[in-house]
């Protein structure tokens, strides 16, 4: 078996550790542009926190707070701006996947005059290839998560909105250098936004499973990252508070990250894309609109591993085969998604027949690797 595996990510996790934020971005500079959501309730004494515990170090700030979800190029060129206006040294990102994402194309793109969107879009469209840097000037990245699914601290992936469209802009110098993962900055998330990005995250590791890339190394990473998101994500839904829940979650997510960064992802992740662009829903609710159907569509394409996923949520098919209990994952998907509150379709985010077109006829599906034309439409058709 080849394979290349790759996470440059230096990790610090575990509950408190938001408090080594100082001394963390101090090795990368003096100055930094702190990018976040608005400084609003819930998560206005966050950004405060943080601002106090990098002031304390020395660290002069450049706030930033115009993330919006799924984050444009005209708030990305404000970000840039502030960047280059300030001279800073190094982006600290603090939030979920909108924030981290919008941290890194500020710092690739930092020090050119303008950022020519066309050539970025067309030209950084794989996660394995090895980009030169796009900048001289480019900026050292440390991101704080606050949320438990997109992954992105662990990435090579930054996803960009341009009009109705979604772009995913992959390079290796998204990666972040250091990022803190503390579950206890996730205990007031919004069951909604928990389930939804715990979501993202089984779906960053089902769907880098079943990729043909996938190794040795990212299957057992994949594997435990379903089993956490299964145990753990219906019990925070009741218990948001509670700490080894959370601290689980926010494990399955880093270790999703880091299997989707090393195997890419599957269909359900693009077409999720698409339908966000078009319909301006949350990428972890576009998943689950379009998951069972892309289950019952594929399963006797690699039956093996759509038994094993099976198995983890019913363990009862242990003594089933691999066939009947790779059949079987729908059934416990939709089980699942219901336990979840997020088994919905397109219809429940009232999405228009003139909306379906648009995604049905959106010119990406022609070129994805991830089945026919045919067969990623009829996904689609089956989601509505």
């Amino acid at each position: 078996m080849n394979f290349n595996f790759y996470q440059p990510s230096k990790i610090h996790f575990g509950e408190g550790r938001i408090n080594e934020l100082g001394s963390t971005v101090k090795k990368y500079g003096n100055r930094c542009l702190l990018v976040t959501t608005p400084m609003e309730p819930p998560l206005d004494g966050l950004f405060n926190r943080v601002i106090d515990i990098l002031s304390k170090s020395d660290i002069e700030v450049t706030h930033f707070d115009e993330v919006v979800p799924n984050p444009s190029v005209e708030v990305i060129e404000k970000g840039f701006k502030l960047a280059n206006e300030n001279n800073v040294e190094v982006v600290v990102a603090v939030g979920g996947g909108s924030s981290i994402d919008t941290a890194k194309m500020i710092a690739l793109t930092n020090g050119l005059e303008t950022i020519d969107w066309k050539y970025v879009f067309k030209t950084y469209t794989s996660p394995f290839e090895h980009y030169a840097p796009l900048s001289p000037k480019g900026l050292p990245i440390v991101a704080v998560s606050t949320t438990s699914g997109t992954g992105s601290q662990v990435t090579q992936a930054a996803v960009i909105s341009q009009g109705d469209a979604k772009n995913t802009v992959f390079h290796p110098d998204n990666f972040t250098k250091e990022c803190i993962i503390d579950p206890e900055l996730m205990v007031t998330l919004p069951s909604r936004i928990t389930a939804s990005t715990g979501f993202d995250a089984f779906s960053h590791a089902f769907e880098s499973y079943i990729n043909p890339r996938a190794s040795r190394f990212t299957e057992i990473i994949a594997l435990e990252a379903m089993e956490l998101v299964c145990n753990n994500l219906p019990k925070v839904l009741l218990e948001g508070k509670n700490m080894e829940y959370r601290s689980n979650l926010a494990m399955a997510d880093t270790l999703a990250g880091t299997s989707l960064a090393n195997s890419g992802a599957a269909a359900p992740h693009p077409l999720g894309e698409i339908i966000g662009g078009v319909a301006h829903i949350p990428h972890g609710e576009t998943l689950a609109i379009v998951f069972p159907a892309f289950i019952k569509q594929q399963w006797k394409n690699n039956i093996e591993k759509f038994a094993k996923v099976a198995r983890i949520f019913s363990p009862s098919l242990k003594e089933s085969s691999d066939e009947t209990a790779a059949e079987k994952l729908y059934d416990e998907m939709i089980k699942f998604l219901e336990t979840i509150n997020l088994h919905v379709t397109l219809r429940d985010f009232k999405v228009t027949d003139e909306q379906l077109n648009t995604i049905l006829n959106c010119p990406v599906l022609g070129y994805l690797p991830f089945g026919s034309k045919e067969d990623l439409q009829n996904i689609i058709k089956e989601s509505f």
